[in-house]
């Protein structure tokens, strides 16, 4: 945990005094919705009663991404602009879901059933820490790549996750007003949510950023 805390003021240090050498410093806020999903260990529940009676495991591996849930994050951004892009540290507030509904269908006397098992609902609530480089793809249109690295803040759930988490992303942007612009990144967790699960965070968030 210190390390991840010393990075994070490492590179908030550096881009601090590297955009103040220029007149392209600007602070702001943003917010907005995001999507949630996660990649999740392969599970799934064996519904061949006769397969599992000629010792198959009840439960088979197959691919699985959990269901997309809907969240939020808002916090505040510092940018520092040259022409051609921009760099940006966010600092967010991040809310995160982890759910799977597993469904299959049994076969009884009278007929067949179709049955919702929730396998897994968690929630999560990050301090996030983004630094990205962002390239003008025209005077509307940009382009970024980032990091970021997480601080756990709560969750539910009697297991503990890790508590720092981090995520690599890339995305687009749209300025809306010289003072405003819209974006959207997909975000895909580097580290586990918890330890040895093979569990990761998939975030995709579209948020409002209003330069002060």
């Amino acid at each position: 945990m210190y390390k991840l805390h010393f990075f994070i003021v490492l590179f908030l240090s550096t881009f601090l005094v590297t955009a103040q050498k220029d007149s392209g410093l600007s602070f702001g806020v943003q917010g907005g919705l995001q999507l949630n999903s996660a990649i999740l260990p392969d599970i799934k529940i064996n519904d061949n009663l006769s397969n599992v009676l000629e010792g198959e495991d009840v439960v088979k591996g197959v691919p699985q991404w959990a269901d997309l849930t809907l969240n939020y994050k808002f916090g505040g951004f510092v940018k520092y602009d040259h022409g051609f892009g921009f760099g940006l540290f966010e600092i967010n507030y991040t809310t995160a879901k982890i759910k799977k509904d597993i469904k299959f269908t049994t076969n009884d006397f009278w007929g067949n059933d179709e049955l919702t098992l929730a396998t897994l609902e968690r929630d999560f609530t990050y301090l996030d820490f983004s630094l990205s480089y962002n390239i003008n793809l025209s005077e509307k249109l940009f382009f970024g790549l980032g990091v970021t690295p997480s601080i756990l803040l709560s969750n539910t759930g009697d297991e503990n996750p890790v508590t720092n988490d981090l995520r690599v992303f890339t995305g687009f942007g749209y300025r809306i007003s010289e003072k405003t612009s819209i974006a959207t990144r997909v975000e895909l967790g580097i580290s586990e949510v918890y330890e040895g699960s093979y569990i990761h965070h998939l975030m995709i968030p579209v948020v409002l950023r209003i330069s002060l």
